[in-house]
C-alpha cells in the first residue's frame, strides 16, 4: 500500500499525438516562412537599390558633363575672343560710301581734306563721303583713307588701302567697328580700279586674308590657331556624358511605357 494520500486534484489527461505535433508544425512553418520572407524583403529591396545606383550613376554623369564642359567652354570663348570675333554693325553711312567708291574715278577732286601728315588734298564727291563717315568711328583712319584715295596711280592707291587696313587700324577689340568699317571701304575702292594690274589684285587677296584672320567669315585664315587641346580634351568628354545621359533617360522612358502598356493589358 503506498504511503502517499490522494491529492484530490484530477490527474493530467496525457497528450494526444495531435497536441505533440503542433509545436513542432508550428516551428516546422516558422522555418519555412522565414526564407520566403527574407526573399520576399530582398525582391522587395532589389529595385530600390537598383534605382539607388542608377540615381547615382545620373548624378556622377551630369557631374562630369558639367564641370568638364564649363572648362572647355571657358577654353574656347578665350580662343574665340582674339581668333573668331563676329563682325561688328557698322554705320549705315558705310554702305553709301563703298558704292561711291565702286564708281572709278574720272576727274579731279574738289572737296579738301588734311590726310595724316597734315597735308591738304582734294576728293571727289564720293571720296569726301567716305572719309566723312570714316570720321564718325576714329580721325586717324579718316585722315589715312584721305591720303590713300588722294592716289591716282592704281599700284599706289591699291598699297595706300591695303597699308589702311593692315597697319593703320589698332588689333584691339575697341577698334572692331573701325576695322570692319575701312576694310568694307578699301575693297569698294579696289573695284573701281583696273583689275588686270597685279599691285591691284595682290592688295585685294591681302585685304581678304587680314580681315578672314581678324573676324570669323567664311575665308579661311593661314595664320589663325587651331583650337587649343583642352578644348577637345575637355568637350568631348562631356559631350560624351551627356550622350549618356540621353541615352539613360530614353532606356528609363522605354522601360515605364512598356509598364504603362502592361498594365493596360492586363
Amino acid at each position: 500500500m503506498s504511503s502517499r494520500e490522494p491529492s484530490g486534484e484530477p490527474a493530467p489527461a496525457p497528450e494526444t499525438g495531435e497536441e505533440r505535433a503542433a509545436p513542432k508544425a508550428r516551428a516546422s512553418a516558422g522555418e519555412r516562412a522565414a526564407p520566403k520572407a527574407r526573399a520576399s524583403a530582398g525582391e522587395r529591396a532589389a529595385p530600390k537599390a537598383r534605382a539607388s545606383a542608377g540615381a547615382r550613376r545620373v548624378a556622377a554623369l551630369l557631374a562630369l558633363a558639367l564641370s568638364l564642359g564649363a572648362i572647355a567652354g571657358v577654353a574656347y570663348q578665350r580662343h574665340a575672343a582674339v581668333h573668331l570675333r563676329a563682325l561688328p554693325r557698322v554705320p549705315s553711312c558705310v554702305r553709301g560710301a563703298r558704292v561711291a567708291l565702286r564708281k572709278p574715278v574720272a576727274v579731279s577732286g574738289t572737296e579738301p581734306r588734311q590726310t595724316a601728315s597734315g597735308e591738304t588734298v582734294y576728293l571727289t564727291p564720293g571720296e569726301d563721303r567716305a572719309v566723312a563717315c570714316a570720321l564718325q568711328l576714329d580721325e586717324a583712319l579718316a585722315r589715312h583713307l584721305a591720303g590713300a584715295l588722294a592716289e591716282q596711280a592704281p599700284a599706289q592707291r591699291a598699297a595706300r588701302l591695303s597699308e589702311l587696313v593692315r597697319d593703320r587700324v589698332p588689333a584691339d577689340p575697341a577698334y572692331d567697328r573701325a576695322a570692319s568699317a575701312a576694310y568694307m571701304m578699301a575693297s569698294a575702292a579696289l573695284r573701281g580700279l583696273p583689275d588686270d594690274v597685279a599691285e591691284v589684285r595682290a592688295a585685294a587677296e591681302e585685304l581678304d586674308r587680314h580681315h578672314a584672320c581678324r573676324f570669323d567669315t567664311r575665308r579661311p585664315c593661314p595664320t589663325r590657331p587651331p583650337l587649343p587641346a583642352l578644348v577637345w580634351l575637355t568637350g568631348v568628354p562631356a559631350a560624351l556624358s551627356l550622350l549618356g545621359l540621353l541615352w539613360i533617360g530614353l532606356a528609363a522612358s522605354a522601360a515605364r511605357y512598356r509598364r504603362w502598356t502592361a498594365r493596360r493589358g492586363g
